[in-house]
C-alpha cells in the first residue's frame, strides 16, 4: 500500500503533561504518541508526529490535530484502536483519517479555536479545568475587552518575550465571553495565535474588569502599543484547544 498520511483527532487532559512538544525532560503528548507508534511499527521504528498546536504545560485539548506519514498499511480504524491501546488514559485518539500526502497538521491549518473557563466559585471537583477567581470582575468590561480583540491586530503586546515569529499580526474572527450564574467562558478563534497569547489576553482582561486598568489602556495594547500596560498571564489549566480548521 505504501506510505500513507494519517490525520489524527486528539483529546487530552493537560494536567500531568509538560505540554505538547517533546522535551528533554517532562512528560509530553507528542512523546506519548510517538512512543505508542514505535510499539506499533515494525522493529519499534520511531516516527515523528506533527501537531497543529504546541499547547503549553497544563493546557487541555478537545480538538487537537496531528499528522504522521506511516507505511503500516493499517486501516484508519485499526490504527486508532492500536494507538489507544498503548496510550495512557489522559490522552485519546478520537478518530483517524487518511489525507493527501501534502497535508500538514500545523502548516495546512487556516484557523484555531480556544476556550478559556473561569469561575467565581471555589470548586473542589473540576478545579483543574477552570480558573477560580479571587476577586469580583465587571462582566461588561470583560465583554468590551473581548470586542476590542476581534479583528486584525498586531498582538505584539500579548506574546511571550523573546518569541521568534515572523509576524505578530493575527486575524481574530471570534472573541466573546459567555456568562452563567457563576462561570465565565471566553471563546476566541483566529487564523493563528502567538505564544501565550490567549492566556495574556484573558489575564489582562481580568485586570481591566477588576479595575486595575482602564479599558482605554487595553485598547491601546491591542492596537500594537506594547507598553500601554503590563500584561498578566492567566493560569494554563483554564485553557482548552477546541478545534483546528483546514
Amino acid at each position: 500500500m505504501g506510505i500513507l498520511n494519517y490525520k489524527l483527532l486528539l483529546a487530552y487532559d493537560g494536567t500531568a503533561f509538560s505540554g505538547w512538544q517533546t522535551q528533554r525532560r517532562g512528560r509530553t503528548v507528542q512523546a506519548q504518541l510517538e512512543a505508542a507508534l514505535a510499539q506499533i511499527m515494525s522493529a519499534g521504528r520511531r516516527v515523528k508526529i506533527i501537531g497543529a498546536g504546541r499547547t503549553d504545560a497544563g493546557v487541555h485539548a478537545r480538538g487537537q490535530v496531528a499528522s504522521v506519514h506511516l507505511d503500516t498499511g493499517m486501516a484508519p480504524e485499526q490504527l486508532c484502536r492500536a494507538l489507544n491501546s498503548h496510550l495512557d488514559e489522559d490522552v485519546r485518539v478520537q478518530s483517524v483519517t487518511i489525507v493527501p500526502p501534502e497535508f500538514h497538521a500545523r502548516n495546512s491549518a487556516v484557523g484555531r479555536y480556544y476556550s478559556y473557563t473561569m469561575t467565581a466559585t471555589r470548586p473542589v471537583l473540576g478545579r483543574q479545568y477552570t480558573w477560580a477567581l479571587k476577586c469580583d470582575v465587571d462582566q461588561d468590561l470583560l465583554s468590551a475587552c473581548a470586542k476590542t480583540v476581534a479583528g486584525r491586530h498586531d498582538f505584539v503586546g500579548f506574546v511571550k518575550s523573546k518569541s521568534e515569529v515572523n509576524s505578530t499580526v493575527c486575524d481574530v474572527v471570534v472573541s466573546r465571553w459567555d456568562f452563567t450564574d457563576q462561570d465565565f467562558v471566553y471563546h476566541i478563534r483566529a487564523d493563528r495565535f502567538l505564544h501565550h497569547m490567549v492566556r495574556y489576553l484573558v489575564g489582562t482582561m481580568v485586570e481591566v474588569a477588576r479595575g486595575r486598568y482602564v479599558l482605554e489602556q487595553f485598547q491601546k495594547q491591542v492596537g500594537g502599543v506594547k507598553e500601554a500596560l503590563m500584561v498578566y498571564r492567566a493560569p494554563a489549566h483554564g485553557l482548552v484547544l477546541e478545534e483546528v480548521f483546514y
